[in-house]
C-alpha cells in the first residue's frame, strides 16, 4: 500500500504518453530480470550435468558419456569453419535430399573451397530439382565465372568432365549472356528473381549498375513483401550494388509508405515509442500488406 501511494505521489505529474513509456521500460526491465535469472539457472543445470559426467570419467565409470570442452567463444568461432559446415551438410544431403537449398549450401561450402567438381555436384542435383530457381542461377554464373578464371589449370580429365555436364545447363551462353536473359525472362515474375538477377548484373557488369539498382528497388512485383523488401534493404546495406547511402534512404522512404506499420522501415524515433509488442492492438493490417503477404 505505500509502495503504490509513493508510486502515485511521484509520477502524479507524468503527461499519460510518458507514463506509458516509464511503464514500458519497467515491464521490459523485469522480463529481462526474469529472462537472465533462467538463463542462469539453465547454464547452472548444464554446468552440474558437466561436472556429473566428468567426475564419471575420471573414476572411469564405462557408460560415462564422452564429453568435449563447452566452452562458449570456441563453438563460436570455430577455427576451420568450412570443415565444420560439412559435417553439418552431410545428414542434410542424406535427409533432405530433395530440399534444393541442401544442395545450394552445398555449393557455398565447395564454392568457398574451390572443389570444382563438388560444385557441379551440388548445381546438377539443384537443377534437377528446380532448373528456373533464382538462387541456383546465381550458382551457375559464379561456377561459369569460376571455370573462366581457372579451367585451363584443371587436370584435363577434370575438365572434360566439367565441360560435358556443364553444357546441358550454360547450353554455350557466357555468365553476362546468362544474367542479361535470366533479366529479361524471369526478373519481374518475383521480387527474390529481381533481387538474385539485379545483384549478378552488377557483380559482372559494374557499368549497369543504376540499371541493376533500379531493378533490385522497384516495388512492383506481383509478390512484393515485407520481408523481400527487408532482404533487398539488406542487400543494400551490405555493399552489393556499391555505395548508394541516397538510394537506400529512398528505398526505405517507399518501402514506408507501401508498409506503413512494418517496424523495418520506421525511423529510429518511432521505434522507441512502440510498446513491447511492437505493435498496437488496435492498429490493423492495411490491405495492400495483407495482400502482398497472401
Amino acid at each position: 500500500m505505500l509502495l503504490a501511494v509513493l508510486w502515485s505521489t511521484k509520477y502524479e505529474n507524468l503527461a499519460p504518453s510518458e507514463l506509458k513509456k516509464l511503464r514500458n521500460k519497467q515491464r521490459k526491465a523485469k522480463r529481462k530480470a526474469e529472462q537472465e535469472s533462467a538463463l542462469q539457472a539453465q547454464v547452472q543445470v548444464k554446468r552440474e550435468q558437466h561436472h556429473k559426467a566428468r567426475q564419471q570419467q575420471e573414476q572411469g565409470d564405462p557408460e560415462a558419456p564422452q564429453l568435449d570442452e563447452l566452452v562458449p567463444d570456441k563453438l563460436a568461432r570455430a577455427e576451420d569453419p568450412l570443415e565444420q559446415a560439412i559435417k553439418f551438410l552431410q545428414p542434410l544431403r542424406t535427409l533432405a535430399a530433395d530440399r534444393i537449398d541442401t544442395h545450394l549450401m552445398a555449393f557455398e561450402i565447395y564454392y568457398r573451397k574451390d572443389k570444382p567438381l563438388l560444385m557441379l555436384q551440388s548445381i546438377k542435383r539443384a537443377f534437377q530439382l528446380d532448373s528456373s530457381h533464382h538462387h541456383l542461377h546465381d550458382c551457375l554464373l559464379r561456377f561459369q565465372r569460376w571455370l573462366d578464371d581457372n579451367l585451363a589449370g584443371l587436370n584435363p580429365a577434370v575438365a572434360a568432365v566439367i565441360n560435358k555436364e556443364i553444357e546441358p545447363m550454360v547450353r554455350g551462353r557466357s555468365a553476362v549472356q546468362m544474367a542479361e536473359e535470366f533479366i529479361r525472362s524471369a526478373a519481374d515474375k518475383t521480387q527474390a528473381n529481381a533481387l538474385w538477377g539485379a545483384r549478378a548484373l552488377r557483380r559482372l557488369l559494374p557499368e549497369r549498375a543504376h540499371q541493376a539498382l533500379k531493378l533490385a528497388t522497384a516495388l512492383h512485383y506481383p509478390d512484393l513483401s515485407i520481408q523481400g523488401c527487408v532482404d533487398v534493404l539488406d542487400s543494400l546495406r551490405e555493399g552489393d550494388f556499391g555505395p548508394c547511402e541516397k538510394e537506400i534512404e529512398q528505398y526505405i522512404e517507399a518501402c514506408r509508405s507501401k508498409f506503413p506499420y512494418a517496424i523495418a522501415f520506421k525511423p529510429a524515433s518511432a521505434l522507441a515509442d512502440l510498446p513491447d509488442n511492437h505493435v498496437a492492438d488496435d492498429a490493423p493490417l492495411q490491405p495492400k500488406e495483407i495482400a502482398a503477404n497472401n
